[in-house]
């Protein structure tokens, strides 16, 4: 029984991550995304690989936020967002109309993790393998860009996720058994 009950709530968690996405993002073709957010997007980033364009509903008006939920057309997007890889890396971009880049997103997976994080981990989790890692980094317009990593550890057949800052301040992690 609690496995059919376990199993139903997950479905309908699943269900709506699905339909909340088809809520904030439609896919388009490259041809329904305006011409100067392809220009800018091949000038940014000519060595990726498409994976796929979407405009999001959104608007950035000073640094803030609106959702727009009434768009009845392609024409009245003003938001875009490109996914693309290349062998090593992830990458999102988001554009606005004109092809402006307001935000990027990097995920790289495998990395050399760099000494301060390497350090803070052994003094943290001596001990501890480090069985898989991930960077992700993500920048809104001029502001800073936010660095994190994620690392999995291993010890006596016992993991844990660990994420970290690029200076090495362990930020949270979830112990599995």
């Amino acid at each position: 029984m609690k496995t059919i009950v376990l199993s139903a709530v997950l479905m309908g968690l699943a269900l709506q991550s699905n339909a909340q996405d088809m809520l904030f993002r439609a896919k388009l073709e490259i041809e329904d995304v305006p011409e100067l957010v392809v220009t800018a997007l091949e000038e940014d980033f000519p060595d990726y690989t498409i994976v796929e364009y979407s405009a999001i509903p959104v608007e950035y008006v000073e640094g803030d936020v609106y959702i727009n939920p009434n768009i009845d057309t392609n024409a009245d997007y003003d938001t875009f967002e490109i996914d693309m890889h290349t062998a090593s890396k992830e990458v999102t971009a988001t554009y606005d109309r004109e092809g402006e880049l307001i935000k990027i997103t990097e995920h790289f997976k495998n990395v050399a993790l760099p000494y301060s994080v390497s350090k803070s981990l052994a003094k943290e989790y001596p001990n501890w393998k480090l069985v898989k890692d991930s960077y992700e980094m993500v920048q809104v317009g001029n502001d800073k860009a936010k660095k994190r990593f994620r690392v999995v550890l291993e010890n006596h057949g016992k993991k844990i996720h660990v994420h970290t800052n690029e200076k090495g301040k362990i930020l949270n992690h979830h112990k599995r058994v």
